[in-house]
């Protein structure tokens, strides 16, 4: 079932294909709704253990500097334990992670299949 972040404009939907977590965020990732879509990624991950966690930014429309903290601060704690995927394409999502330097620090994917291809 879909969480909706209360007074807020984020959606967040797991899945898991082929015992990988996917977190499909839609919406805006902004400092009102940071921290529930960091909470989601830390539910999930202590979830998914060793395996892969997946986080789907497709139909995020704003990505704030909160949200870009969020992602750092997640791939730090599963460094060496999980791989943390991040699928963003275009101008809300991947744009801002290319401008502060964060594209060369995370594994960026323009979908959510080519994340899932190199598990």
């Amino acid at each position: 079932m879909p969480e909706i972040t209360p007074g807020s404009q984020l959606r967040l939907d797991v899945d898991f294909t082929e015992g990988v977590a996917v977190l499909h965020a839609a919406g805006e990732i902004d400092v009102v709704t940071a921290p529930a879509f960091e909470r989601k990624l830390t539910e999930l991950a202590a979830l998914c253990g060793t395996s892969t966690l997946v986080a789907d930014l497709l139909d995020v429309q704003f990505l704030s500097s909160a949200g870009l903290a969020v992602l750092m601060r997640t791939a730090d704690e599963l460094e060496g334990r999980s791989r943390f995927l991040i699928v963003a394409d275009g101008p809300a999502t991947a744009r801002p992670m290319v401008l502060v330097g964060l594209a060369e620090a995370l594994e960026i994917f323009p979908t959510v299949e080519a994340a899932l291809s190199t598990v």
